[in-house]
């Protein structure tokens, strides 16, 4: 990660991060915008080892929607982890009173006690609605790919769902292009891609990072972090929160992006192996 001062950087970001998403959850505004799983992306995990896995590392997990779905569709065991107290806080509410809370492991909120304590090798890895979009700088990412893909069981998959530049964020991808160009941008802003908005929540503004991606980006990060991806495609065409609000939507949503190039979704969905 660099020198000591880069690490510094990244903690604090780190951090800070975990504050925003504290609140985010602790309201439970995330889950009102986002009340069920994409079902096309649920389907893609399905497809792509889900189905016959025995465990699964849901990475970023929320309080989750994706976890809750999988355990509903499938006999795996799931370790859900999130640096969001709050969204495992959510996800345990939500476990309560149904069967699967004994196929469940809340893997805390540190890397490094999943490394050690949940090191298990999983069949399938998810980094789903754009987790590892909000890890920072590039280094910080690929790092984090890389010690998820010692995760991995041998013939395992990682499942990665990003949102895309082409679609996300035209005025903030501008003005910090700008500030870039001006020399007015710190790191992790100073980096192409990386963007930070406002969004109220609970009535308050609530400040939101991400790194948006193009196909050749994501999959260059993977490539570095050690993995070859098998499948590239368009997560959706509508933005998240109408596919997940509206079933009507998110059939006709299905529909609409099957011949949709994965430049142009409003997420990138992949399908990586390690090698």
């Amino acid at each position: 990660m660099g020198n000591p001062g880069d690490r510094m950087k990244t903690d604090e970001f780190a951090k800070a991060m975990r504050r925003t998403y504290d609140l985010y959850f602790l309201g439970g505004d995330y889950g009102r915008r986002y009340p069920r799983p994409n079902a096309a992306t649920l389907g893609f995990v399905l497809a792509n080892g889900g189905r016959d896995a025995q465990r699964i590392l849901d990475f970023g997990c929320g309080d989750g929607r994706y976890c809750l779905a999988l355990l509903e569709r499938t006999r795996a065991h799931v370790t859900a982890y999130d640096i969001s107290a709050s969204s495992l806080i959510a996800l345990n509410a939500r476990l309560s009173g149904t069967p699967f809370r004994g196929r469940v492991s809340l893997a805390g909120t540190g890397m490094s006690q999943l490394l050690h304590t949940y090191a298990a090798p999983y069949d399938v890895v998810l980094m789903l609605f754009g987790v590892l979009s909000l890890i920072g700088d590039r280094a910080a990412r690929i790092d984090t790919l890389s010690q998820l893909r010692c995760l991995i069981a041998e013939d395992g998959r990682l499942v990665v769902t990003v949102p895309s530049i082409a679609r996300r964020r035209p005025v903030e991808l501008l003005r910090h292009a700008l500030a870039r160009r001006l020399g007015r941008a710190r790191p992790p802003l100073d980096e192409g891609g990386n963007i930070r908005f406002t969004r109220e929540v609970s009535g308050k503004p609530l400040t939101f990072f991400y790194h948006l991606y193009g196909v050749r980006d994501l999959t260059d990060e993977l490539s570095q972090a050690g993995y070859a991806v098998q499948c590239c495609e368009a997560e959706s065409l509508l933005p998240e929160w109408c596919v997940t609000q509206s079933r009507v939507l998110g059939w006709l949503d299905r529909k609409l992006s099957r011949r949709l190039p994965a430049v142009l979704g409003y997420g990138i969905r992949i399908v990586a192996v390690p090698v």
